[in-house]
């Protein structure tokens, strides 16, 4: 077991503690504030600017001491096996607080301060630090945990060595489950409708062929997920709001939808997708919950939000108030990478709360939408892109997740190839 000696004791440096300790390095400490419990057989981490001898030190930046979240101008410095440290600190062990640094990128501290935000009331990759330098597409705080641990090692001649193994988590964001069947004899005529006034005829051809000659629908594409899945973890969201301009699912009370939901749940786990109304209203989230809830007569504690509209700490604390335990909306519509600079799970901190909410975070590093759609890629550099920033998850043991819809895996229109992108990402 690590002491970690320091004369701290907010909540900010205990969260800290356990983050970058427990949950990265997978390390037992207890922390000491008074020498005299210290023995010269401990392998003691020393967080302050007193001399111990033979300890491990880090200087403490003076982040973890406070309470506010003011804008400050960030001390950071590239190179070396860190790739970049953050918060630079002189004449300790490692040149920069681990602590300060994964703290600040995991609570999302920049998310507080003054921000643009685009169309759908987010918070874009764009504004983040770690965009600006360049480094969104590393998982910084298990980078820097296996640095930790290899320096822990040669200063006390130990043989600390991580136990988690990289892992690959497939996720599914049922946002229309059909794109022409069971959608009520009013839409269906009216999508007809459309279709004819737009002179799109193969549409629709294809449309009255799914309805009239029972032709597979094009987002019927659930065996071909399960199957290319094959034994990794799935998980499907569902999206159960009412129907509005950006919520165009199948209606809750549709007896097929809510068979599908009930057949997916038997092989795979699922979540809720709030709907993009939703957005900062709990009792409308709540609404939602229990519809998924009622269909399965399960308890659903798994959520990723609708147009991943995430803001912090508000969507949090709707969560915990709903009852919901594990979030997978942690990253970005417009890039890939890493928004929390994280890629395995971890608990979440409340900044104005100043305290851990009981809520996991799964933080995924690219969706479907954003290679294609927001970066427009060609399928062969999205191929790249998703083995690259597999790689760097593999070189850390993290939780490579990626967000996938059944209608992108239609291998048409826009989406024509895009399953061998899909079927790359599976691969260990």
């Amino acid at each position: 077991m690590l002491k970690v000696y320091s004369k701290i004791k907010s909540n900010r440096f205990l969260y800290a503690l356990k983050l970058v300790l427990t949950q990265v390095c997978e390390l037992s400490f207890q922390l000491v504030t008074d020498k005299t419990e210290l023995t010269p057989n401990d392998f003691i981490l020393n967080y302050s600017g007193e001399r111990i001898e033979g300890s491990f030190q880090i200087h403490p930046y003076g982040l973890l001491s406070e309470k506010d979240f003011k804008q400050f101008d960030l001390s950071f410095e590239y190179g070396g096996e860190e790739k970049v440290k953050l918060f630079l600190t002189e004449f300790d062990h490692l040149g920069f607080d681990i602590f300060s640094a994964s703290f600040f990128l995991a609570s999302r501290m920049e998310e507080y301060w003054k921000f643009e935000k685009d169309k759908h009331q987010r918070f874009e990759s764009t504004n983040s630090i770690a965009h600006k330098l360049g480094i969104l597409h590393l998982p910084l705080i298990n980078i820097w945990g296996n640095v930790f641990l290899n320096k822990l090692n040669q200063h006390f001649n130990l043989n600390l060595k991580l136990n988690k193994e990289f892992t690959i988590i497939n996720t599914i964001d049922i946002d229309n489950a059909w794109a022409f069947k069971n959608k009520g004899i009013y839409r269906t005529i009216g999508g007809i409708g459309k279709s004819i006034l737009n002179k799109n005829f193969k549409e629709t051809k294809n449309r009255l062929a799914t309805l009239l000659f029972n032709k597979k629908d094009p987002y019927d594409t659930y065996d071909y997920i399960e199957k290319t899945a094959n034994n990794l973890k799935s998980i499907y969201f569902f999206l159960l709001g009412d129907r509005a301009t950006y919520d165009k699912n199948i209606s809750n009370k549709n007896k097929q939808f809510a068979s599908l939901i009930r057949r997916i749940s038997k092989k795979s786990e699922i979540g809720i997708h709030p709907s993009y109304q939703s957005f900062l209203n709990a009792t409308q989230q709540k609404v939602e919950l229990k519809r998924l809830e009622n269909i399965t007569s399960t308890t659903i504690n798994k959520a990723r939000k609708h147009y991943l509209r995430l803001s912090i700490p508000e969507t949090y604390r709707i969560y915990v108030e709903n009852g919901i335990t594990d979030d997978y909306t942690m990253g970005y519509a417009d890039n890939i990478g890493f928004r929390a600079g994280i890629c395995t799970p971890f608990s979440f901190f409340d900044l104005l709360q100043d305290k851990e909410l009981p809520l996991t975070i799964y933080p995924f590093a690219y969706m479907d939408g954003t290679l294609n759609q927001y970066l427009n890629l060609p399928i062969s550099d999205a191929l790249e892109k998703i083995n690259f920033i597999k790689d760097q998850v593999k070189e850390v043991n993290g939780v490579f997740i990626g967000i996938w819809h059944n209608e992108t895996l239609n291998d048409l229109g826009i989406w024509k190839g895009w399953r061998a992108v899909y079927e790359e990402a599976l691969k260990k």
